[in-house]
């Protein structure tokens, strides 16, 4: 990210830093951190991070991704007009909605779009989950089939070569 008045671009520091209240880790090597006054992006690869400063943050928006809507996209509209891009390609739905809530506990007067998002969050969790099972199920069953088709073969092999 560049180092516009909505955050500064610096090193990640490994020494004696402060703990974040929700860490989410999403992507390769890439972190959102939830801090009591900014909410940093971080890019352990790239040695980066941005911090958005959540006082300037009028809106949280969080929108699916272009090429696949399960990868989420985090963006930001601040005081003054400017909406940025925070986070692009999040995954990790379940930390998210602990970072959600816990922004909105601190500083509940920033907006969510969608205003439902923690609903939208866990239907997204649930949706995973289903079509998870749906994968697993698919599966399963293709090597039962197999197993119960080998058995057939076997047993008229066994009893019709006479």
């Amino acid at each position: 990210m560049n180092g516009d008045s909505y955050g500064e671009d610096t090193s990640v520091q490994t020494d004696e830093e402060p703990q974040p209240l929700v860490r989410v880790r999403y992507g390769l090597a890439k972190e959102l951190r939830l801090y009591t006054d900014t909410l940093d992006i971080v890019h352990l690869e790239e040695h980066e991070t941005t911090q958005v400063t959540l006082n300037k943050v009028k809106r949280l928006i969080l929108a699916p991704g272009d090429p696949n809507p399960s990868k989420l996209v985090l963006m930001f509209d601040l005081d003054e007009g400017q909406t940025i891009i925070g986070a692009e390609g999040v995954s990790n739905v379940r930390d998210f909605r602990k970072l959600v809530a816990k922004l909105q506990e601190i500083h509940p007067e920033i907006e969510l779009d969608p205003p439902d998002m923690d609903t939208q969050l866990a239907q997204a969790l649930d949706i995973r989950r289903r079509s998870m099972l749906g994968c697993y199920g698919s599966v399963i069953g293709a090597c039962i089939l197999i197993w119960i088709l080998y058995l057939v073969i076997a047993f008229i092999g066994a009893h019709g070569g006479h």
